[in-house]
């Protein structure tokens, strides 16, 4: 019996390790939907394109955190929207929200190293 249990243990660890990663939570202060999840160093979005457009949109408003929205449009068959920060405050510069291949991409832009309040 005591064979049994360390089975279990070990196919627990190796479903463990290979589980895919999380994504952090905020990145550069930005907060991801939920269902977000790190794949090659990539955020994929656990929401739909329109979801994560809404999403950021709704965020921004209710936050007051002034933004530029940029599309949504279509460059060779890949969805884009843009939020470009208008002020001089906090981590990021920009969110970027992209899809291609069905599956919904954010990328946020941090602050340049030369602009004030930059933490890097």
């Amino acid at each position: 019996m005591p064979r049994v249990w360390a089975w279990a243990v070990i196919c627990a660890i190796l479903l463990v390790a290979h589980a895919p990663a999380p994504a952090s939570a905020d990145p550069h202060g930005v907060p991801l939907p939920r269902g977000t999840r790190l794949v090659d160093g990539r955020h994929a979005s656990g929401l739909g394109f329109r979801a994560t457009v809404d999403h950021y949109a709704k965020r921004w408003k209710a936050s007051g955190i002034p933004v530029t929205e940029i599309g949504p449009y279509r460059v060779r068959g890949v969805d884009v929207m843009r939020f470009v920060r208008t002020d001089k405050a906090g981590e990021w510069l920009a969110v970027h929200v992209w899809r291609t291949g069905g599956v919904t991409w954010i990328s946020v832009v941090p602050r340049p190293l030369d602009e004030p309040r930059s933490t890097e």
